[in-house]
């Protein structure tokens, strides 16, 4: 399914998929390890995921969150009650997910999570579902062409990703100003506010291609790997969602997926190897 439209109105650039058909699921609970007592008391598991970051997660036309990740989630209700429905979806920002779980409204975090040894002092992880770099957006008629000509420039990034810290320690002369979402982030940059944004590489890639006053800047930074965070000293809910993982890795689940939520056949490809391919270690080491 195509996406057409602009990213100022977020609702406006995913309207033609809000009416997709989910695919189809395998019916009833996995042979997994045990879930947690609490939550198979409690009958669902509640997992933040993204709502403002295409093709991930995003909002729908009906408000609900769609997109990969938001797939996997469904996924794991699917592997733990037999049900998508199961799964308790949470929009969260980049700034709130660590709090939301640690803070107990959530059970898991599947929302563009990279690992870092900075955030494995304060949460746990999952093994990695995926690996890639991050990328720049900018104004079509920007002068800017590669990351140094950034410098002594303003750039976007949101509030608790790791954008700020690698500018800060690779290239200090560029100015950052932190938002919240990444709306925000698209809008301030359509705006003249700041020179360009800095956000996952899918991410911006996907954005760009939804409106045509944007570009990306080829030159990646940041390898990163994305895994599923949860709260320190829970094991049996990792063993749980590592083997959930690794079962959506031998069937290619989100093979099929990046085709529906992604038009352009080369970021199809760049976004199928992320999940197929081993992580670099350059990505699990930051």
């Amino acid at each position: 399914m195509k996406m057409k439209s602009t990213f100022i109105n977020m609702v406006s650039a995913v309207s033609l998929l809000g009416g997709m058909a989910v695919l189809p699921t395998v019916s009833g609970a996995q042979e997994l390890p045990a879930l947690p007592k609490a939550i198979k008391d409690a009958g669902v598991i509640r997992i933040g995921v993204k709502c403002d970051s295409p093709p991930f997660g995003f909002s729908g036309t009906d408000g609900k969150p769609v997109g990969i990740e938001v797939e996997m989630a469904k996924q794991i209700g699917v592997y733990a009650f037999g049900s998508a429905d199961k799964t308790q979806l949470t929009c969260v920002t980049a700034d709130s997910r660590i709090p939301s779980l640690n803070g107990g409204k959530i059970d898991a975090i599947i929302a563009t999570l990279g690992k870092t040894r900075a955030r494995a002092e304060v949460i746990d992880y999952t093994n990695s579902y995926y690996w890639g770099t991050s990328n720049v957006l900018v104004n079509k008629d920007s002068k800017v062409k590669k990351l140094a000509d950034l410098d002594g420039k303003m750039l976007i990034v949101l509030k608790g990703s790791t954008h700020a810290r690698w500018f800060t320690e690779k290239q200090p002369k560029v100015g950052l100003m932190q938002l919240n979402s990444t709306a925000d982030g698209v809008q301030a940059l359509l705006l003249g506010r700041a020179e360009g944004y800095a956000g996952d590489g899918e991410v911006v890639a996907t954005i760009a291609g939804n409106n045509p006053q944007l570009r990306l800047v080829e030159e990646g930074f940041d390898f990163g790997a994305n895994a599923i965070g949860l709260r320190k000293n829970e094991p049996e809910l990792k063993a749980f969602l590592n083997a959930a993982l690794a079962k959506m890795r031998s069937t290619k689940f989100q093979s099929p997926l990046v085709k529906k939520f992604v038009e352009n056949p080369g970021l199809q490809a760049k976004i199928v190897s992320g999940f197929e391919t081993a992580v670099p270690p350059e990505a699990e080491d930051k």
